[in-house]
């Protein structure tokens, strides 16, 4: 199934944000819950192995969004063949965006393959974040690719990609995490912070914290510490 969403925020009267673009198709729904913010909705079971959505994102300058999810996504594997889901987040942040989603669960057999493609112009703050969880309790592993790349004024920022569960370059069972969370903020900069499992990284007006681990709850605890 494929499915398209896009949204853009735009500086309207007396600086409060205007939607001008609300819209979705396929499996994602898009609600407005807040003055800046929308939720998307799932309005079918998955992501399913095979299954291709884009969310594309427009922050015009002072304008800010905030874009959330209802629920964790569940990604199974597809019903024929071994073809992996996809989800990309192609944002364009001339404003000041907060994305921040539910979970992402990898069932066992399933390959899901997450990405962000973020352009900033100069002055513009973003603060990205996922959180991905292999297998649901009592199950065997999914395996997630995760790509973030980041351009700030047309210069590289960051360019990352992440692969975890059977079939990944790094994967080493049984001590293997099947947790993983990370943050990207550009907007504030901040120095190098460790903890057990996880790291807080400078970037150029930023950072990038990530943390891993066995439990999802308590790796998302460790990224909001260094983060």
């Amino acid at each position: 199934m494929r499915t398209r969403v896009e949204v853009v925020a735009r500086r309207g009267p007396g600086g409060r944000t205007v939607l001008p673009v609300v819209r979705a198709s396929g499996q994602l729904a898009v609600r407005r819950t807040g003055p800046s913010a929308v939720h998307l909705v799932a309005t079918a079971f998955g992501p399913l192995g095979g299954d291709d959505a884009e969310v594309r994102l427009v922050v015009e300058e002072g304008a800010t969004l905030a874009v959330r999810s209802v629920a964790a996504a569940v990604a199974l594997p597809a019903r024929e063949g071994d073809r992996p889901s996809v989800q990309r987040v192609v944002a364009e942040v001339a404003g000041q965006l907060d994305l921040r989603m539910e979970p992402t669960v990898v069932t066992a057999r399933a390959h899901h393959r997450a990405g962000l493609a973020a352009s900033l112009a100069p002055g513009a703050r973003l603060t990205a974040t996922e959180q991905v969880l292999l297998g649901r309790t009592g199950e065997e592993p999914g395996r997630w690719t995760g790509t973030t790349r980041v351009v700030a004024d047309g210069r590289p920022l960051v360019h990352t990609t992440v692969g975890l569960g059977p079939g990944a370059p790094a994967w080493l069972p049984p001590v293997a995490p099947r947790a993983y969370a990370s943050t990207v903020h550009v907007g504030q900069a901040a120095g190098v912070l460790t903890a057990d499992d996880a790291v807080r990284l400078p970037l150029e007006n930023g950072w990038v914290a990530t943390a891993w681990g066995a439990e999802l709850h308590s790796v998302v605890r460790a990224v909001e510490a260094v983060a």
